[in-house]
Order: structure tokens, then C-alpha cells, then sequence
């Protein structure tokens, strides 16, 4: 039996070495290290940057499209004719050399008002994707800090769990005396010994619990997966939220709402650009072109040729089977059902807002609650065991007693970080996450 207790002994000393051996990580350098190093945040970023290189006056149509083109051509042949009266005449080796060479400019000059929409669109889908990486840098924000404190719950219930270690290995130790003087039964010398074994069971697991923790962490933050690290022991709330500043602010920095209401502002801009096509089309074009040929047969050795082209082109559609119609009467349909989606996400955000704040102020009511049940219940224990050691309460009142606070202890932790989860998800609905985060 002694085994048993150094062997626990052990254990915990080699957690607490571990501990001492670990760089301590605050919730500011968590953050910093997951905006720097998150890939969702980088790839989102980068879709950014492919968005805000689409948005030119080229890709909407413009600017002239300039080409240069030219060539070099030989041509070797050999000819044989016969006339009327028999007479026959044969050439070969008959070489034509041609080099021709030029650049053509083309420009359209109205296409129904397209390139202006257009132009118009990429800027929308630049502005879409900006907020699209804002909503990504929110979500990934909100998983870090849930994340961290996950495991300031879990480390804090590790040290709960160690400290009902310390309190069974105190009520083995007592037990074993009274045994050896006669003053308490072999049954409950066993007994204590099985709870001991069993609160030393649940440190492991929630051992296991904290590392697999810190994995999900460190996976966030893209850090190596083999290394340690260490948390704050405090949850800190922020200053009680108010509810009509967080709903006063929903519908202008919601990341998801922005993003259904420009994709409605696209929508409607893509059923404007079916219009372009029932305009007519001008465009301009020119051309220059030098061809130079060289013989070395008949009259002429050398012909060349050299000038400009330019005109207009004129398109003007008549009947295309009421193709053009029914794309635009679909991309209104279509812009009608982003419109929706857009009233849906809202009303939708609206209720979860109210939801997920009522939660809030019940959990910081639990907060409170479970802070003073935890008061008694620590106390009790402390009375409890003080009567157990003189022998005025039997080990089993003793355990109920300690398996009680171990249950208050897990209620706070639990309440603790269930608010915490709340008021994350609060200040990321309202798009505050990220500037509370920046002003801490």
C-alpha cells in the first residue's frame, strides 16, 4: 500500500516538473502568433489580394486590346503548262521569300453600358472579399480564445483533481494509522485505498483531456505539435455587455450580414449586365501592316506593301430566340432570392443574438451561484475531515462530502468558461471581437 501512495507521489512531482519546464503563453501572444501564422487567415488574405488585382479598368473592358503579330515565309515551286498548239514551258526552283509584319489595335468603344457595371461589380467583389477575410480573421479569433481558455478550464479542474488527490492521500494515510493501532477496519483501509486509485484515475484522464486541448490550440496557431505549453489560471470577463449596443451595431459590422448583403448588391448588379447585350455594339479597330516579298523569277524581284486599316464595327441585335430575355428574367429571380437571404440572415442573426445573450447573463448568475456553493462546500470539507480524523464521521459521509466539492469545483470551472464562450460569440456576432481584442 505504500507503493501505491509513493507512486502517486511521484506522478504529481513529475507533472509539476513538467510545468516548471513550460513557456507560459497569454491570451494577447496567442492571438498575435494565430493572426500571423493561421492558414485560413492567410488563404483568405490571399483571396483578398486576387480580388483587389481583378479590379482594373482592363479586366472591366476599357482599354484597347493592342497586338503585334509578323512572319517569315518561303515558298519554293516548280511550274509546267502546255498550250493549245502543243507548246509546253517548265520553271523550277521558283522561290518567293515573304516577310510581313504589323499591329492591330481593337476598342470597344459602347457595349450597352457593360464595362462601366462591370467595373462596378469588381469593385463589390473586391469589397465582398475584404469582408470575407474579416469574417474569416472573426471565426479564427473566436476559435483561439475559446481554445485558450478550454484549457484554463482543464488545467484548473487538473489542479482540482490534484488537490482531491492530496486530500485522499491525507484520509489513506489516517486510515492506515487507525488500522495499524486498531482504531479503524481493514474495510475501510481498502476503501480509501480504491478512492484514491480512482481520483488518481481521473488526473490521468483529465491529463489526456488538457494535452489533447493544447493540441487544438497549437494546431490554430500552426505551432509544432510535440512542444508544451502553459496558460493563464484566471477566466477574465470583459465589462457586462450591453444588449441594444450589440444590436445596434449587428446589421453594420456582422461579417456574415455584410456578406449576404453584397452578394444581393451583386446579384442585382449581374442582372444589369444581362441588359449590355440588347445594346448595340460599337467598337473601333486599326491596323498596320508591311509585307515585303522578294522573287527570283519574272518580271518583278521585289514587292512590298504598307498601310493603315481602321474602321468601326457596328453590331446591332435583332432576334436571338428570347435567349437574352430569359437570362435577364432569371438573374432577376436570382437577385430577388439574394434579397432574401439577405432579410433571412439577418432575422436569423438577430434571434441567435438574443439567444446566445440571454445565456450570457444566465451564466454570469451561475458564475456567482457557483462561486459561493463552492465557498460552503470547501468549508464543509475542511469540517468534515477534521471530524473524520477524530473519528466523529465514517469514511463513506467523508467521501459524499468530497465528491461534493469536487462537484462544485466542476460546476464553476464549467460556468466560468460557458461565459466566457458566450461573451466570445456575443462580441463576434456584433463584430466587436476584434476591436476588443486590439484595445486589451
Amino acid at each position: 500500500m505504500k507503493n501505491i501512495s509513493f507512486a502517486i507521489v511521484f506522478l504529481l512531482s513529475l507533472s509539476f516538473l513538467a510545468k516548471a519546464q513550460t513557456a507560459s503563453l497569454s491570451l494577447e501572444d496567442a492571438i498575435g502568433i494565430g493572426l500571423k501564422n493561421n492558414f485560413s487567415i492567410q488563404i483568405s488574405k490571399n483571396d483578398f489580394k486576387v480580388a483587389e488585382n481583378n479590379n482594373t479598368l482592363g479586366n472591366a473592358g476599357f482599354l484597347p486590346i493592342l497586338n503585334a503579330n509578323g512572319g517569315v515565309r518561303k515558298n519554293i515551286s516548280s511550274t509546267k503548262t502546255e498550250d493549245l498548239q502543243g507548246a509546253k514551258n517548265e520553271s523550277s526552283n521558283l522561290q518567293t521569300n515573304t516577310v510581313n509584319a504589323g499591329i492591330s489595335l481593337d476598342w470597344t468603344l459602347f457595349n450597352g453600358f457593360g464595362m462601366f457595371i462591370k467595373k462596378e461589380k469588381l469593385g463589390s467583389l473586391q469589397n465582398f472579399q475584404q469582408t470575407a477575410t474579416r469574417a474569416t480573421i472573426e471565426n479564427t479569433l473566436s476559435e483561439i480564445v475559446i481554445s485558450y481558455f478550454a484549457i484554463v478550464q482543464l488545467k484548473n479542474l487538473l489542479q482540482v483533481l490534484q488537490n482531491a488527490i492530496d486530500f485522499s492521500n491525507s484520509r489513506y494515510e489516517l486510515t492506515r494509522k487507525k488500522l495499524q493501532i486498531g482504531t479503524a477496519s481493514e474495510l475501510a483501509f481498502l476503501k480509501s485505498s480504491t478512492d484514491l486509485n480512482a481520483d488518481s484515475s481521473s488526473f490521468l484522464r483529465q491529463k489526456v483531456a488538457l494535452t489533447n486541448a493544447k493540441s487544438r490550440l497549437k494546431a490554430l496557431l500552426v505551432m509544432e505539435t510535440t512542444s508544451d505549453l502553459d496558460v493563464s489560471s484566471v477566466i477574465i470577463f470583459d465589462k457586462i455587455l450591453d444588449y441594444s449596443s450589440l444590436k445596434d451595431s449587428l446589421s453594420a459590422t456582422n461579417s456574415q450580414i455584410n456578406l449576404a448583403k453584397q452578394s444581393a448588391e451583386i446579384a442585382l448588379l449581374d442582372y444589369r449586365l444581362t441588359h449590355s447585350p440588347k445594346y448595340p455594339q460599337i467598337a473601333f479597330f486599326t491596323d498596320y501592316t508591311l509585307t515585303h516579298s522578294k522573287y527570283n523569277y519574272g518580271s518583278n524581284s521585289i514587292s512590298q506593301n504598307a498601310g493603315p486599316v481602321f474602321g468601326l464595327n457596328l453590331s446591332i441585335p435583332i432576334f436571338d430566340g428570347f435567349n437574352k430575355s430569359r437570362v435577364s428574367a432569371n438573374a432577376k429571380i436570382e437577385a430577388e432570392s439574394t434579397k432574401l437571404t439577405y432579410q433571412q440572415i439577418l432575422v436569423n442573426t438577430e434571434a441567435t443574438l438574443w439567444q446566445i445573450y440571454n445565456e450570457y447573463r444566465n451564466d454570469l448568475k451561475l458564475v456567482t451561484l457557483e462561486t459561493a456553493n463552492l465557498e460552503v462546500a470547501r468549508h464543509t470539507a475542511k469540517i468534515s475531515f477534521e471530524k473524520f480524523r477524530v473519528g466523529e464521521m465514517s469514511d463513506y459521509e467523508l467521501r459524499q462530502i468530497q465528491l461534493s466539492e469536487l462537484e462544485s469545483e466542476n460546476s464553476l470551472l464549467s460556468a466560468q468558461f460557458q461565459a466566457k464562450k458566450s461573451e466570445t460569440e456575443l462580441l463576434r456576432l456584433s463584430g466587436k471581437l476584434i476591436a476588443v481584442q486590439q484595445n486589451k
